[in-house]
Order: structure tokens, then sequence, then C-alpha cells
């Protein structure tokens, strides 16, 4: 992929293929990665015009924003796609890019031609947000959280067959700064108190998580579904929120269909 790496006047990082006459599909990261993570749909998807960016407070986007917000973040896109003169675009989200995609579609649904969501949360149970505030705390007071995220994410034999992939994620959360990512991890944490309004999800959507997921889970997805009216469901055999690597063939695969 030969990807055009650029900071625009904003302060948003992001790396575009631009294939003409092709409408832009714009790729949003988890919470405490970057645009990296993407590394295989940017193996794959070079035959299409694709965007990766790094969120505000991650990567190589302006950092420093202590009080973070699902319409800060739906702002920086809105910058991104004004700044490329782009009239319409597909958005696949994952994690909490799922969720910014969402709030984004929201407000400015006339932009989005289709819409992928990929291990979203939805209408957490109490004991579901006890479990991530208590790890929102720990990561507050200093505790490293890293292990515990690599293993929720991938199956334990794929990390045992695939100890680069590891080594990448592991790199990838170590360098991330605490002051920039508490504050985004606490708008992810806090999420459900950010309602969404579906009436305007008329565009085609794929909704996907993993079939083993904890935190993401397929009751989770099968709720956004209901949700949207015009949406696929698909659960991802045998995957956990890592699926965008593990699975990565099936995905991509999936995605491909439904976007092209």
């Amino acid at each position: 992929m030969n990807l055009r790496k650029h900071t625009d006047s904003h302060g948003n990082y992001y790396e575009l293929n631009e294939i003409k006459n092709s409408l832009t599909t714009i790729f949003i990261h988890g919470v405490g990665l970057d645009n990296t993570m993407w590394y295989p749909q940017k193996k794959y998807f070079v035959d299409q015009s694709a965007l990766f960016y790094d969120l505000l407070n991650h990567g190589q986007s302006s950092g420093g924003f202590t009080d973070l917000s699902f319409d800060i973040y739906s702002n920086q896109l809105l910058h991104l796609i004004n700044e490329l003169q782009l009239d319409k675009i597909n958005i696949v989200g994952f994690s909490i890019g799922a969720l910014i995609a969402q709030h984004f579609t929201e407000k400015f649904y006339y932009k989005v031609n289709k819409l992928v969501l990929i291990g979203s949360v939805y209408k957490r149970s109490d004991k579901q947000i006890e479990t991530v505030q208590k790890r929102y705390s720990e990561a507050l007071n200093g505790k490293s959280i890293i292990n515990d995220s690599i293993n929720r994410w991938f199956s334990e034999s794929y990390l045992n067959n695939n100890p680069q992939v590891y080594k990448f994620f592991y790199n990838l959360l170590e360098k991330k700064k605490d002051k920039d990512f508490l504050p985004a991890y606490k708008i992810f944490v806090n999420s459900d108190q950010y309602s969404i309004n579906y009436s305007n999800f008329k565009m085609p959507t794929l909704i996907m998580t993993g079939e083993n997921e904890v935190g993401s889970t397929p009751l989770m997805s099968e709720g956004i579904s209901k949700e949207i009216k015009n949406s696929d469901l698909y659960i991802i055999k045998d995957a956990k929120h890592g699926a965008t690597i593990e699975k990565s063939k099936v995905v991509n695969e999936k995605i491909n269909k439904f976007l092209f």
C-alpha cells in the first residue's frame, strides 16, 4: 500500500492510500493503540482508498487533552474529512473506534455511506461496568494492565504461535503516556453514560464481534443490530477482541464484501 503520511492543520496524523474515483474508507483504532494496529488491513485493502489515522492523545496526533469526549473525537474526524474534502465516507471502527463511529454517525449521518462496527460495547450490565471501572482504577493508580489486555484480546494458542504479535502490542501499549491514555480510557469506561440516538442510521451497517469476546460480547452486538434496522450481524468464530489481527482473513473478506 502506497500510504501518504501527513499531519493536517488540526494536528491529526493520518496515512492515506488514495485511489482515484474510489470512496475513502476511514479506519478508527482502539483505545491506547494507534493506526499501526491496522497492519493486516493496510496490506489487504491496497486497491481501495483507505485512511488510517491516530485519535487525539494517541500515536502521532495532538496530545495533552485532559478532558476528552465523544464530541471532541467526532469533531476530530469531521476536521479530517473536511480538510481532505471528502463528501462521503465509509467508516470501520474498532472498540472505542466503533463508539466514535456511532457518535459521529448520529450527528453527521449524511457523511456516512456505509458503517462497520467491530468489537463495540453496548449497554453494559452493572457487573460489566464494575469490571471496566476496576481496570480503570488500577491504571489510574499506576498498575500495568498491558498483559491482562493482550491476554484478553487474543487466544492463548495464537499468542504462543505468534510471539511477534504479543511483542507488537506490548511495545505499542508500553509506549503510551498515561497522561494521554487515561483521559481517553475514561470515556471508554464511562461510554454507557453517553446515549446514542440511532434514528438516522439508515446506511448499510455491518456489526461484528468475536465469539469469545468478554468485553464487547456477541449479545452487545446483537443489541446494536436491533437498534440499526439496515444492519448485518456477524459473529467471528473462535475470536476475541483482537479479531482484526487473529482472524484478519475472515474480517478483511467480510469488510471487503460488505463495502465493495
